[in-house]
């Protein structure tokens, strides 16, 4: 992936975790090894332990020159450490090698402008994207007969991977980070202003989401479309959560109920992506409205000034937020990149920190309207950020932008190739925006299977 680092903290990371890995290996020899611990060293033992657990970690058999290198170092180990030393190295050579950190992506050679990958790497490729971990044994197995790389093939077992129950908390994972929201636990609130958000609130707000996506995508009710998602009227509340959105429900469990469909409309309405974009106190017009223009429609917003700050002779304590930031885009040197998404921070200003409804800002009647260009060209005049998201859900800026979204981030590429991501929008798009639908056009895409050289 273009996006992997390795900094000396996670390196260091990664060490003391493979210590405590090894550890827990040696207490659990019994079970992994077909031998005592301290006759590893002779017969076959350390060898089939390498082929039977190693293959796991590395997601393929080792190879023969790679299982002589693990019995030379447990036998250099085991000399000054003993057996059990002897098996916390190998362990921690197992874990810490790039062959377990990393999916490789070498294919079988080529000199051409492009290769193929494996089928062994096919199968971690697959596993990842709709997993998040992984393969199993059948996908292994396939990859092993060399007949996973078959476009029937592949397009079944990437429809039985998405099917399993695996799959909805991979594909929550990617919600979470697309939406940057994975960190919404970590971000408390004032306690004088929102007394009522609590850990435990956030926690149930969080899982709203999680039951949210699950429903729509994977449940027998869920019509697995990306439109819903963006769109639907209705959240999981229980007696706690409800209050957030103006609802009634008894009990703790969260249940799903339809939601006031003129203040709500889909997941970006839902309190933990609201409470996620916001500071402690107040909302950021500014971070909603620059986080909806970047990742909800893909369009590219200039860097910000080093250093911020409103005019302090124009801007006073008594303006609401819109009123601000309309002063401070009477800048010319400002105009420019806040007309691209302040009016989209403005549309989610009926929205406060922890996602309650509000009409009013400073005793202001809140005026969410305004008009933005779309990417695609032209623009959406919108009343408030319901009436925006029903237009968004009507076009195709939203969905394209999803598309690509997360094509780059089951292939881990920076650069996508363009064709590619219209051959991809166009098939999401033709099925009605399903989820299955995409995963099927990226999985059977030359860019899944091939990699340039």
């Amino acid at each position: 992936s273009e996006r992997l680092r390795l900094s000396a903290a996670l390196l260091e990371y990664y060490s003391r975790a493979s210590e405590e890995i090894a550890a827990e290996a040696v207490k659990k020899a019994s079970t992994l090894l077909g031998c005592g611990v301290e006759a590893l060293g002779a017969g076959n033992c350390l060898g089939d332990f390498l082929d039977k657990v190693g293959s796991k970690a590395w997601r393929r058999p080792l190879a023969a020159e790679e299982i002589t290198r693990l019995r030379k170092l447990y036998t250099t180990a085991a000399a000054d450490l003993g057996p059990e030393g002897g098996f916390r190295t190998v362990v921690q050579a197992l874990v810490l090698s790039p062959n377990f950190l990393y999916r490789t992506e070498l294919g079988a050679g080529g000199t051409g402008e492009s290769y193929q990958l494996t089928d062994l790497e096919l199968a971690s490729a697959l596993s990842y994207m709709l997993w998040d971990g992984p393969p199993d044994a059948a996908l292994l197995d396939l990859a092993k007969r060399g007949v996973l790389h078959e476009p029937a093939t592949l397009a079944s077992e990437a429809r039985r991977l998405a099917t399993s129950s695996k799959a909805p908390e991979a594909l929550f994972s990617f919600v979470q980070q697309w939406l940057e929201i994975e960190d919404f636990l970590q971000k408390p609130k004032d306690a004088m202003s929102f007394p009522t958000f609590t850990p435990e609130l956030a926690k149930e707000l969080e899982e709203e989401s999680r039951l949210f996506v699950k429903g729509i995508f994977f449940e027998s009710g869920g019509d697995r479309s990306v439109k819903t998602l963006l769109t639907a009227p209705f959240g999981y509340v229980n007696a706690r959560t409800a209050k957030i959105y103006g609802a009634t429900a008894t009990g703790t469990a969260l249940t799903k109920a339809d939601l006031d469909g003129k203040q709500r409309r889909g997941i970006l309405t839902q309190a933990s992506f609201l409470a996620a974009h916001a500071e402690p106190v107040h909302t950021s017009v500014v971070a909603r409205g620059r986080f909806m223009r970047e990742e909800i429609l893909c369009a590219d917003v200039p860097p910000p000034p080093a250093e911020f700050k409103f005019d302090e002779k124009v801007i006073t304590e008594d303006m609401t937020a819109r009123e601000k930031f309309v002063e401070h885009s009477k800048n010319p040197a400002c105009k420019g990149c806040h007309v691209l998404f302040d009016t989209l921070g403005f549309a989610l200003e009926n929205y406060d920190a922890i996602g309650q409804w509000r009409a009013t800002e400073k005793g202001k009647t809140i005026d969410p309207s305004g008009e933005i260009p779309l990417p695609s060209g032209g623009q959406v005049k919108f009343a408030n950020f319901v009436d925006l998201v029903d237009q968004l859900a009507k076009g195709n800026d939203a969905y394209a932008c999803f598309s690509s979204q997360y094509l780059q981030y089951v292939t881990g590429r920076v650069r996508l190739d363009g064709c590619e991501q219209e051959r991809i929008a166009r098939v999401f798009t033709e099925s009605g925006y399903k989820l299955d639908a995409l995963v099927t056009a990226i999985v059977s895409s030359p860019g899944f299977t091939t990699r340039k050289n």
